[in-house]
């Protein structure tokens, strides 16, 4: 069981460990301030009750004081919150996520690393480059 990221043309399957890595690099690629801030959701783990109430709560202060300043845009963030078992964007947001990313390139593992068509950064990009170029939107599941 894993994600299963596509655009019309293109697709990538991967576990939501690397999902999660490559959502943590879009928002480490969109802004240094916000690439530090989510990653701060790694420290929740251990969290429970009215501690992870508290710790949204800042949080998503936090969250929505980096949108206001236009450190990130809504879009983006809501690509990187949106659940990682069922999401989708539209052109616009695959547009504004594409022009951060599309100088980016790793050699990092974000799908299955026993699979011979394991997915890699420059596959990912592919998926938003193919919606910016032929519209529709980007799903995943």
């Amino acid at each position: 069981m894993g994600v299963t990221i596509e655009s019309n043309n293109f697709s990538a399957d991967m576990g939501y460990g690397g999902f999660n890595r490559f959502r943590t690099k879009v928002a480490q690629l969109s802004h240094v301030e916000f690439g530090k801030h989510y990653a701060k959701l790694e420290n929740t783990m251990f969290l429970f009750g009215t501690e992870i109430e508290e710790y949204f709560k800042k949080y998503d202060a936090k969250t929505n004081e980096l949108i206001k300043e236009n450190i990130v845009t809504v879009e983006i963030a809501n690509f990187c919150y949106q659940s990682d078992c069922e999401g989708s964007i539209d052109q616009d947001q695959a547009k504004q996520i594409y022009e951060k990313i599309k100088d980016y390139d790793d050699n990092i593992c974000y799908g299955y690393a026993g699979r011979s068509d394991c997915a890699m950064f420059s596959d990912l990009k592919n998926i938003f480059k193919d919606c910016v170029e032929n519209g529709d939107t980007i799903e995943w599941s």
